[in-house]
């Protein structure tokens, strides 16, 4: 186990706060539905990152007993507070996704989001089967391609000379060699789940909007938090990239860069409080492999 992700891939905040945007109120029966979760299930979520999924699945379905597991100690240790914080009871474990720590025939539903891409897919989906009950059901989601505001939109070309310097001094350096090394084509995902033994494997896409702030359905609280999960993003690329590339900018420069970012999103949040529609907007479509541990094993 290591913080390696949290520290130069995602940091807690950053899921917790853009996946809140994906799940929110409006998005729910979506999310819900895909993964056919009921009352009184036993879940498993494999990569749960900073554990925003277990959290709104215990709070829409108090009768589901909801565990959540991620390698990234710092993860963990985010999910755990924020279960605290929340008063929820999750059980929010550190592991190794391809040498799950339960025993077989422990869980009705196993689910991950955008974590497939990242893992050696025999193993992540055998380890699967393995913890389900017969009958029971694994959901996979990858988030793919979509509509999506660049990091740098809207930005002065400084603050866009910064930036890049500091990205270009940081590419390559991250201990995280496997991020995406196991990304796919959309047929490939019900396909590993047909050769891992899954039965009934169905394949479904949904949209997930989550930053249309100018939209008049749009509640204005959740409308200013998309402004500022773009802020966040922004200003943890500069934390993280510096992590990796420390000499890449001086401190004056890095002052002057996040100084750009906060004024960048202060005036979007000036725009918004003004009514002067921007229409900056991001959006994402999601796949939802699904299927089936059979009812009867054969050796």
């Amino acid at each position: 186990m290591n913080d390696d992700w949290s520290q130069f891939e995602q940091t807690s905040e950053e899921l917790w706060r853009s996946r809140a945007l994906r799940f929110h109120e409006g998005n729910q029966a979506l999310w819900l539905d895909a993964l056919g979760v009921r009352d009184g299930m036993d879940v498993l979520e494999v990569g749960c990152g900073s554990g925003i999924f277990c959290h709104r699945i215990r709070q829409f379905m108090p009768g589901a007993r909801v565990t959540g597991l991620d390698f990234d100690t710092g993860h963990i240790a985010y999910a755990q507070a924020k279960n605290a914080e929340l008063g929820l009871d999750c059980q929010l474990v550190c592991g190794d996704a391809t040498d799950l720590p339960f025993p077989g025939n422990s869980f009705d539903l196993c689910f991950s989001h955008t974590v497939m891409e990242h893992i050696p897919t025999v193993p992540f989906l055998a380890e699967q089967r393995r913890v389900l009950r017969p009958g029971g059901r694994i959901v996979a989601f990858s988030v793919r391609m979509g509509l999506s505001m660049p990091d740098v939109d809207g930005a002065e070309e400084e603050e866009r000379a910064l930036l890049r310097r500091l990205w270009q001094a940081a590419e390559g350096r991250s201990p995280r060699k496997n991020v995406g090394a196991y990304g796919a084509a959309e047929s490939d995902y019900p396909k590993a789940l047909e050769t891992a033994g899954f039965r009934d494997v169905a394949v479904r896409f949904f949209a997930v909007e989550y930053c249309a702030p100018d939209s008049a359905d749009t509640p204005p609280p959740l409308a200013r938090e998309q402004i500022e999960v773009a802020r966040l993003h922004c200003l943890a690329s500069v934390t993280k990239s510096l992590r990796l590339a420390p000499g890449a900018l001086t401190d004056a420069e890095v002052r002057r860069a996040r100084d750009l970012i906060n004024g960048r999103f202060d005036w979007r949040q000036d725009q918004y409080a003004r009514g002067e529609k921007v229409w900056d907007l991001t959006a994402r479509m999601v796949l939802a492999a699904s299927g089936r541990k059979p009812e009867a094993i054969h050796s």
